[in-house]
């Protein structure tokens, strides 16, 4: 394939990722509007568990990264038959890990409920079965990226959308859920991308003629993995850790509005991941074949400019959101919601950009192999979890304003670091570690 061709090829992905991302995005924001149905204290409640089921994903982050190498690698008929019978593998593993994670929240249930201000445990016992599909995910798009398959790697995208949407909405505004219903919508909505996803990566995951001969070394998957699920993790925990702490910091009557205008600013993380996921697999077939096609350069670029706009958007209707709600009539209590919503969006929006550009050098610092980095990152995380913990411990009590720049300015020491370390270990593709 030519440059050009290379070019073309990239942006046509890259654009249908991020359409992809869009409307999955969308309906996953728009099944917040079903919080005029639950009060603020379960709103903030089921934002809080959100947060927490992405937390749960940071085991399983690296196997989605390790995934996308291998299968991008599996050119031989002995490395498909090695990835198919990792992939088994890895499965049955992440099964484990969930039964062990659910084990220890059953075991320390009531300090949870407590320090989460959960009244009925069963919206905890939904998100925990949230847990085994959400480590499976990763595994089965994982394949679907590094086969190229953005087709139906948006495709599972949608679905997850879709389904969460229209399930929710039937939990929480027809049937009267509070929390409890809303993760059992999201429950239908990921299991509805799992199983579409790992049908269109079957061929890979279930193997050909001649699977039973591929092996599997635990120790040198565990040796690429450890180093790929910290990297990523560290960015996950950045994305998520403030809304845990705000739940147990603030008011429970003002973990709502915060957690709404969270998944705002976090929706524009989500909105911009897909370009980096689209260099993620070009990255290791470059090293691969030792070439260099400047696809780093243009996935930031487009990062910047896409997450400027966006962040430029949503504080203009941000900001316009008062004199929306005067327009319609709101009642006394919805406006003042709303408002209380609005005053953060922006804080929110321009904190978060930072950490969506700082994503696109972890996954090219991954993608190439340079682990070296990644101690630096999680030394990032443990010092924001612990500012957060200080936060939560602390006698006199922190605003959201406070919270929220505490996490901008993290997220640029996160991006200001990630960009060194790339400059620092950036090689050519040619001086890339071949041993994939």
């Amino acid at each position: 394939m030519s440059q050009v061709e290379s070019r073309i090829a990239f942006y046509r992905q890259g654009s249908w990722m991020v359409i992809a991302t869009f409307v999955s995005g969308v309906l996953m924001f728009a099944v917040h509007m079903f919080g005029a149905w639950m009060s603020r204290e379960e709103y903030g409640l089921f934002v809080t568990l959100l947060q927490i089921l992405n937390l749960m994903m940071i085991p399983a982050l690296g196997l989605q990264t390790v995934f996308a190498q291998q299968t991008a690698a599996a050119i031989e008929p002995q490395q498909r038959y090695d990835l198919a019978k990792s992939t088994r593998k890895m499965l049955l593993i992440c099964l484990y890990v969930w039964m062990a994670i659910t084990v220890v929240v059953l075991l320390n249930q009531e300090a949870i409920l407590e320090s989460l201000k959960i009244k009925k445990p069963t919206a905890l016992y939904v998100t925990l079965l949230l847990g085994l599909p959400q480590l499976w995910l990763p595994v089965l798009l994982g394949i679907l990226q590094g086969k190229q398959n953005f087709a139906w790697l948006g495709g599972a995208s949608i679905a997850n959308g879709v389904g969460r949407f229209a399930a929710v909405g039937i939990m929480v505004a027809l049937l009267g859920g509070q929390a409890a219903g809303a993760t059992t919508g999201v429950l239908i909505g990921l299991t509805t991308a799992c199983l579409l996803a790992g049908w269109h990566g079957r061929q890979t995951w279930l193997g050909q003629a001649g699977a039973s001969q591929g092996t599997f070394e635990a120790k040198a998957w565990l040796k690429r993995i450890i180093p790929l699920t910290l990297g990523l993790g560290a960015g996950q925990f950045m994305l998520s850790a403030d809304m845990i702490a705000a739940r147990a910091i603030l008011p429970e009557a003002d973990s709502g509005p915060y957690g709404a205008a969270g998944m705002i600013g976090r929706g524009l993380v989500i909105f911009t991941a897909p370009l980096a996921a689209v260099m993620f697999p070009k990255l290791v077939r470059e090293a691969a074949q030792s070439r260099q096609s400047g696809v780093l350069g243009r996935t930031f670029l487009s990062t910047v400019l896409l997450g400027v706009l966006t962040a430029l958007a949503c504080s203009g209707v941000a900001w316009l959101i008062p004199d929306i709600a005067d327009y319609f009539d709101a009642s006394a209590a919805k406006q003042q919601t709303l408002n209380d919503i609005a005053a953060i969006v922006p804080h929110f929006v321009w904190s978060m950009l930072p950490l969506a550009l700082a994503n696109v050098f972890v996954a090219a610092l991954l993608a190439r192999e340079r682990y070296r980095a990644v101690p630096w990152l999680v030394g990032i995380a443990v010092a924001y979890g612990l500012t957060l913990a200080w936060f939560t411990n602390a006698t006199e009590t922190q605003s959201q304003q406070t919270i929220i720049l505490t996490l901008g300015g993290f997220n640029l020491v996160f991006l200001g670091a990630v960009a060194a370390l790339a400059k620092l270990y950036g090689q050519s593709a040619a001086e890339a570690p071949a041993s994939r």
